[in-house]
């Protein structure tokens, strides 16, 4: 198990190096690097663990092995749910979309100073192929304003999307949500002050969100209508599925689920 925990402490120091020139600006690296660092510094704990039981003797001996066997049953339960979860996040990266289309809401993905983000952008194509194809949808762009951003994501979304060809009569914003939960819910508030029929709801997101999704939208009493877009390029993707994984435990353990 020693060489186990070296060779996993090893692997995320790398990876933590890795992720510093990027998280300076890029949110999901800062996340990776928040990630690794702290897979890193558990996993060099419990090399220190194992090798002080090595020099142990007496009562501190049995006290120190079961400390690593704690530690052990901790790292597997964890690595279990892990890969559990995201092996559930990875199976439901496709699209399934309920026809008609009557509203499309498209979720934010965060910010470049005024511009969208690359996989913002991919989210706003995906959603403008869709509106081609159902030239009678309404569309809800759904993103609040962070802290760290000059304006809500949805007024950045709604104005990219114009600019590239679509009607601005279709769009509506929805600016005041600050997660999916509230992206969702709020995007439905709105349908019910139109008096929109919400029978018929698609909603555009990355494909590591949409296994999440679909359960929001059982959640509130929706028909899970998704379409995927690309996650952006390997390395962001990778850390953004390694992040939906935290999101769909925070959101088991809020109870929502």
């Amino acid at each position: 198990m020693k060489r186990f925990y070296r060779t996993l402490c090893l692997i995320c120091l790398i990876a933590t190096v890795g992720c510093i020139p990027c998280a300076m600006f890029m949110t999901t690296w800062r996340f990776g690097l928040y990630f690794f660092a702290v897979l890193c510094i558990c996993t060099a704990l419990m090399c220190k663990l194992l090798a002080w039981r090595d020099t142990q003797t007496g009562v501190t001996q049995r006290i120190s092995k079961w400390l690593v066997r704690i530690g052990h049953v901790l790292f597997l339960v964890w690595l279990c749910s892990f890969v559990g979860i995201e092996g559930m996040i990875v199976s439901g990266t496709r699209s399934e979309v309920q026809q008609p289309i009557d509203v499309l809401c498209v979720l934010g993905g965060g910010l470049r100073g005024d511009q969208p983000s690359q996989n913002l952008k991919n989210r706003l194509v995906v959603a403008m192929d869709v509106m081609k194809q159902n030239p009678e949808a309404q569309v809800i762009v759904c993103g609040g304003q962070g802290a760290d951003e000059a304006e809500p994501e949805a007024t950045v979304m709604r104005r990219w999307m114009v600019q590239h060809g679509a009607d601005s009569s279709r769009i509506v914003l929805e600016d005041q949500s600050h997660n999916t939960v509230q992206n969702i819910e709020n995007a439905m508030k709105i349908c019910e002050e139109r008096s929109w029929d919400t029978q018929h709801v698609t909603v555009v997101s990355s494909s590591f969100h949409l296994f999440r999704i679909r359960h929001i939208m059982r959640h509130v009493g929706l028909t899970p209508s998704v379409v995927s877009a690309p996650a952006g390029d390997p390395a962001s993707a990778v850390l953004m599925y390694i992040r939906e994984y935290f999101s769909v435990v925070k959101m088991i353990g809020s109870g929502y689920w």
